[in-house]
């Protein structure tokens, strides 16, 4: 039996629910949310149960649910059929969290590059050490930045699809240490990018000792980069051990001259180094 002080005015019940006033009154007249009583004077008033409802209402609303179909679901509702419809709701949530996760990576790295981008010394090469850092790689090719393979390029937009990274992710390359140890620094082994992967088994970049080297250079053009890190490493006489990994910190997002583009990078390397 329903009380009169379980009663709320539509004024109070707007309030409680966060949906305005005239959005109830539509509600109302489409016959998808009615209110449970109506005076004399025309004035509505809802029960407090109907604030859980309206609730389930506003979310399948949002996740883009059509006002007719949420109409009839209400109309014909059953345990089986709120279950499976709350059930595809909290599938499309978890896509949108996903989405939502990599955009905010790809902020969150955009913006620490920049920053990091802004204090290098491009005349200057030094030692890290680095703990091992997730990635998510493209499939292996034998291939070089002159002659970009494109199918590498189509394969890794696959994978961030999958991974439901947003365009825009930044990324680079992997130069693979068989070719740098042949001191050719223009091959191409994979497309990477610094990110936590759901769709794909996490691979990650090796901890230990790199090489650090900052330059300008447009796309494609970074092996003009190598000798002076051969020379380096030679005269430090670090041994190459693994990959190469090359990543604009300053693209075509920060400036418009390609030549002035900032790239970094790393090398992983042993060898006596300085304070280790």
């Amino acid at each position: 039996m329903m009380q009169q002080a379980d009663l709320l005015p539509i004024s109070t019940f707007s309030k409680l629910s966060d949906v305005p006033r005239k959005t109830l009154i539509y509600y109302d007249r489409l016959g998808l949310f009615k209110p449970a009583y109506v005076a004399g004077n025309g004035y509505r008033y809802y029960h407090r149960s109907q604030l859980d409802t309206i609730g389930v209402i506003q979310v399948c609303k949002d996740l883009g649910m059509s006002l007719e179909d949420i109409r009839q679901h209400l109309e014909q509702r059953t345990p089986a059929g709120t279950l499976e419809l709350l059930r595809q709701q909290e599938a499309m949530l978890r896509l949108q969290l996903a989405r939502l996760e990599q955009t905010r990576q790809m902020v969150s790295r955009r913006a620490d590059n920049i920053e990091q981008s802004m204090h290098v010394d491009t005349t200057r090469m030094h030692v890290i050490e680095q703990p091992r850092v997730p990635l998510l790689l493209s499939r292996r090719v034998h291939g070089s930045k002159a002659q970009f393979p494109e199918a590498l390029w189509q394969d890794f937009q696959q994978r961030l699809q999958q991974e439901h990274a947003p365009l825009g992710y930044p990324n680079g390359v992997i130069v693979p240490k068989e070719d740098l140890l042949h001191r050719d620094g223009d091959g191409v082994s994979h497309m990477f990018c610094r990110m936590t992967t759901q769709a794909h088994e996490q691979v990650y970049m090796p901890e230990g000792f790199y090489l650090v080297s900052y330059a300008q250079a447009n796309y494609g053009d970074t092996d003009k980069i190598y000798p002076q890190i051969f020379d380096y490493l030679d005269k430090h006489q670090y041994v190459v051990i693994g990959d190469a990994y090359e990543e604009y910190l300053q693209d075509e997002v920060v400036l418009r001259d390609s030549e002035a583009y900032v790239v970094r990078v790393m090398v992983q390397i042993e060898g006596l180094v300085e304070g280790k």
